[in-house]
């Protein structure tokens, strides 16, 4: 026998994110899924990835794969850890089919309505550099909106000095550490897919392990700091691939700049395309857009931050960071140079 179709894509994606060399609590259970998708004695495992990829088709296959495990671990926490022990792989796969079976429910509401909606606290530190050198440079301030913003945090800490202070040392540029420089801003939005995630939702989107709880931690930390807290912030419910919504939105509030992070590896290579030529044709000038990707679709460490505008329409690689959760290095690729040599970024000396 044979896999049943349509699983074979998904059987992909998880066998992908199964290699991948860092482990904070999901690998192991990537690993099971592909496995189990590789055989046909998992029926319930076969119907869900069907009914997955038929329920959500403009979701790339990584999302939906994420969004599987955090289905599993979100409806039966106490019983994860036996999906990803040491015992022999046929008896967890015996534990996934029961756990499916008994919480099937639970598991198609969370695919059908939910995003995976990690929320990294230091997703910030990148944007409030570019954002601030370039709009440094224009005449008018930024409006700006941050796309698939999950809990909304990220357009909240821009201009948090505090927090800039507190984790850019832990993240190096070619010149050294960036110096605090505030964004002019006029308005901040963020923007997702409803229904908007609370911080028990959020936080099932973490890995179960003490990395990621010391990640969420400096999360709630961020939320409860007084100045983030005060930040005006308008939220809106928007799926992204409704052009027509979209369009209405930004041209409605004057957006001038966007923030992705994150954001489009979500979604199936058309969709992804789709979003990029809606903001081409409605964002206000000068149409600045950061969009951070995480390299290879999750599979292997670290990100890609690239950046447009109406001037320049191409999306240009500035650079790379070598750990997705914004510690380590910041790599310049291709476009970076340039990118200073019209918007100085100023580094701290000494």
């Amino acid at each position: 026998m044979t896999p049943r179709p349509g699983a074979e894509c998904v059987r992909a994606a998880a066998s992908k994110l199964g290699r991948h060399p860092q482990d904070h609590g999901w690998r192991e259970l990537y690993r099971l899924l592909a496995h189990g998708l590789s055989r046909p004695d998992t029926p319930h495992l076969h119907d869900l990835a069907a009914a997955a990829l038929a329920g959500r088709p403009t979701s790339s296959d990584t999302h939906l794969v994420t969004l599987l495990g955090i289905a599993v671990k979100s409806v039966d926490p106490a019983g994860f850890p036996r999906l990803v022990d040491d015992r022999p792989v046929e008896q967890r796969l015996a534990t996934l089919e029961g756990l499916l079976s008994r919480h099937r429910r639970q598991i198609d509401q969370v695919l059908t309505r939910r995003q995976n909606s990690f929320t990294g606290a230091r997703r910030f530190l990148v944007p409030q550099v570019l954002l601030a050198a370039y709009f440094a440079r224009q005449e008018q301030p930024a409006t700006f909106a941050d796309l698939g913003t999950g809990l909304g945090v990220l357009p909240r800490q821009l201009n948090c000095k505090s927090l800039f202070d507190r984790y850019a040392p832990e993240l190096t540029w070619p010149g050294g550490r960036p110096a605090y420089q505030p964004i002019p801003l006029a308005a901040r939005y963020g923007v997702d897919r409803g229904p908007f995630p609370d911080q028990r939702w959020v936080q099932s989107c973490y890995g179960p392990s003490p990395f990621y709880a010391a990640q969420f931690r400096e999360l709630t930390d961020a939320l409860e700091r007084p100045e983030v807290r005060a930040v005006e912030v308008g939220y809106h419910e928007l799926d992204l691939t409704d052009r027509a919504a979209l369009g209405v939105f930004l041209r409605g509030q004057g957006i001038n700049a966007v923030n992705l992070s994150y954001t489009l590896y979500e979604l199936d290579p058309a969709s992804r395309a789709e979003v990029l030529d809606t903001l081409a044709g409605s964002l206000h000038p000068p149409g600045f857009v950061i969009v951070t990707e995480p390299n290879d679709g999750l599979a292997r460490p670290g990100c890609t931050v690239s950046v447009r505008d109406h001037a320049d329409p191409t999306l240009r690689r500035v650079c790379t960071v070598s750990d997705g959760h914004f510690t380590g290095v910041v790599r310049p690729l291709e476009w970076f140079d340039r990118f200073v040599a019209r918007y100085p970024i100023r580094f701290e000396r000494g």
